[in-house]
């Protein structure tokens, strides 16, 4: 008996390009019916239906029925940051670079499951170390006391979700990390209650909104060049 792991189960299930176009739409968090990712993924309902079961069968979705419709998701947090993690090791020569380092508009913010990714999520990441306010510890961070300070005082968090659990996540688009994890969730969640992000109806892109841009220059000294045009992180 053999004690490795099926690697080729979750080789097979990834080895279709339409397959892989669904869990990328999947990959904003959000529950779809597999009519809308037939639409995504541009193929017929019926051919969609046996993608999704084999995306099922290797664990890699879940559905759930509400009434007369199918929806569904990402099966859990860990098999988002594992296509997250294989998404860096994908070539990126196909993402248009502008002059000055321009960033195409579907990068500069998005959602990678249930946090902020893109240019965005990882300036943010490297703002929260350059002020002292977050410690990076190998793939986990922590909260400093001084960043746990600063976020209340602006309400991004609250006394009972200041010790909430960091993890680092390799942004596959700028392959730097973004921070995701509970408080990833949370920085989400509170940025879009204030409208400094929003979200459009399909795909993983964030709309960052002017007073977001305000907010983040504020709050967190993101100028509005660091987002749309050159970056560097040593």
């Amino acid at each position: 008996m053999s004690y490795e792991p099926r690697l080729n189960i979750v080789g097979a299930a990834l080895a279709d390009s339409s397959r892989t176009r669904i869990l990328c739409e999947l990959m904003d968090g959000r529950a779809h019916t597999g009519k809308e990712l037939a639409s995504v993924a541009g193929i017929a309902p019926n051919t969609a239906s046996e993608h999704l079961s084999k995306l099922r069968g290797a664990d890699m979705i879940v559905a759930e029925k509400s009434g007369r419709c199918v929806y569904y998701r990402i099966a859990s947090d860990e098999v988002a940051e594992t296509l997250e993690q294989l998404s860096a090791l994908s070539p990126t020569d196909h993402l248009y670079r502008g002059r000055n380092g321009e960033c195409p508009p579907d990068l500069v913010a998005r959602t990678c499951y249930n946090h902020i990714a893109g240019r965005l999520g990882v300036v943010l990441a490297r703002r929260l170390v350059d002020q002292g306010w977050m410690s990076v510890e190998g793939t986990s961070a922590r909260l400093t006391q001084s960043g746990g300070a600063h976020l209340k005082r602006i309400g991004i968090l609250s006394d009972a979700a200041s010790s909430l659990p960091v993890k680092c996540c390799l942004d596959w688009s700028e392959r730097r990390h973004h921070f995701s994890g509970p408080f990833g969730v949370n920085l989400l969640d509170q940025a879009l209650s204030r409208k400094w992000v929003t979200r459009p109806r399909n795909g993983r892109a964030l709309y960052i909104e002017p007073k977001g841009l305000a907010a983040f220059e504020l709050y967190f000294g993101i100028s509005k060049d660091m987002l749309f045009r050159s970056f560097e992180v040593t």
